[in-house]
């Protein structure tokens, strides 16, 4: 495959059609001599020059294939913003590699938009997958979610100001964030107008109002923080999970308040990887109260977030791993994920208040839909598998009991009317539509995602 001169120079100009800039990116990355030749002819187009000053190639190389890619389905506009963020770093390492000619280098992306919802920028329009570098970004309204490369996840809700200092600060000056730091993050620091927060690898919230008036809300692990305007040079404080505290402007003190985490919930579920919930599901508060085992709702299924980054040390039996509705199989089948992956499980569960005979008219029934992140690997859903698991995979302070729990699927046999448990995986295997209907027992599924290998650690 070739790229005539001619082809490359109305690439730089952004005149191409939809598959000749496919054509280019397919190009640049069969070598670096290909990825070296554009940038030679980029030395030559005036408005990339005046473009690299503005430090916003990341942000071209992006829009000119998600906008091609808005007629494909949604794997394909995964893959090829991946590969445009590609394309983007070979860019900036090419014109690194020229900087003797006196040219300015451009800093390298930090962050990355991850996900976005009815997001409104001050300096306009951004793209799922925008690289970010250094430098303060405006939110006037939504929802945004934004990984840095050492695998934080922050996710924000206008009106937010945030300001991306390193791979390991970032600076909050108004606004609402939740934020999950893994353990390759270790030590992130997030400032206020009046306070530092250090993260020990832990999930929390942060809300800091116009005045800088700046509250911490801890949902698990524990952070470090400290006033900025220290005049008496106390030492940082710990704060634990299931704590909250607040700092005034001009005031040196740190004052502990009720644990108050109703601001976040727009924005925890996504930073825990759900990206939509649609019907009767609802993802429970954050915080270590908030757990299975301690929640009773008639008109709710519940979503628990349980564990992140386990390895798993031999093969898991689930009971489904491919697209399509869940039946009850032959008791000889089986269905194992592979030993050697890092793997976040989920638990989804409808228990109503009390307990309910099987044939009961009055159970309840609940319909509910989620969307993940990322794709699922796997599904637990009977009683045994479920026990089974609870240790490696169910919440570190969840209260699981040894009651029967599961759900109720549909056999080959039953009719559409039978009034048995539907649980469908979509065929992108991010998307459960549920129907489920609790009585005698609780219902349950355990839901295993696959963790992004570039923000796991080696075992």
């Amino acid at each position: 495959m070739e790229c005539t001169n001619e082809l490359l120079d109305r690439y730089l100009d952004g005149d191409c059609s939809v598959d000749e800039n496919q054509q280019v990116i397919t190009w640049l990355a069969l070598c670096d001599k290909n990825v070296r030749h554009l940038a030679e002819r980029a030395e030559l187009h005036a408005d990339l020059r005046r473009a690299l000053q503005r430090r916003n190639i990341q942000q071209s190389a992006i829009a000119t294939v998600a906008t091609a890619d808005r007629l494909k389905s949604r794997s394909m506009l995964k893959t090829a913003l991946y590969a445009a963020l590609v394309t983007a770093a070979s860019l900036l390492l090419a014109f690194v590699m020229i900087r003797g000619n006196g040219k300015e280098s451009i800093p390298p992306p930090i962050a990355a938009i991850a996900y976005q919802s009815q997001a409104v920028w001050a300096d306009g329009e951004r793209l799922t997958g925008y690289a970010m570098s250094a430098g303060i970004h405006e939110l006037d309204v939504g929802i945004v979610r934004v990984d840095f490369v050492n695998g934080a996840s922050l996710t924000l809700q206008g009106p937010a100001v945030f300001e991306v200092v390193t791979a390991d600060q970032t600076n909050l000056h108004s606004g609402i964030l939740t934020a999950y730091i893994p353990d390759t993050a270790v030590g992130f620091e997030i400032r206020t107008p009046t306070l530092e927060v250090v993260d020990f690898g832990t999930t929390f919230g942060l809300s800091v109002g116009s005045n800088g008036e700046t509250d911490v809300s801890v949902f698990a692990g524990e952070v470090e923080v400290s006033v900025l305007r220290n005049k008496t040079r106390r030492p940082p404080q710990t704060v634990v999970e299931g704590t909250t505290i607040r700092t005034r402007p001009l005031s040196n003190s740190i004052e502990v308040v009720a644990f108050e985490t109703a601001r976040y919930e727009d924005t925890w579920p996504i930073t825990s990887g759900v990206l939509q919930t649609t019907g009767l599901m609802k993802f429970v508060s954050p915080g270590p109260k908030f757990v299975p085992g301690r929640h009773e709702d008639d008109d709710h299924i519940l979503v628990f977030s349980e564990r992140d980054n386990v390895l798993l040390q031999v093969a898991l039996a689930v009971d489904l791993i491919e697209a399509g509705q869940y039946q009850r199989i032959n008791r000889k089948e089986r269905h194992l994920v592979a030993a050697g992956q890092r793997v976040r499980s989920y638990l989804l569960q409808l228990d109503p208040i009390g307990r309910l005979q099987r044939d009961d008219p009055n159970k309840s029934r609940v319909i509910g839909q989620i969307t993940f992140d990322r794709p699922i690997i796997g599904l637990i859903a009977s009683s045994t598998k479920l026990h089974a698991t609870d240790d490696a995979l169910g919440h570190p302070h969840g209260d699981y009991g040894t009651a029967p729990r599961g759900i109720e699927p549909h056999r080959r046999v039953d009719s559409t009317a039978s009034g048995r448990d539907v649980v469908v995986l979509s065929k992108d295997q991010r998307t459960l539509s549920l129907d489920l209907s609790a009585g005698s027992a609780v219902d349950q599924i355990r839901v295993v995602i696959a963790v992004d290998p570039k923000t796991s650690e080696d075992p």
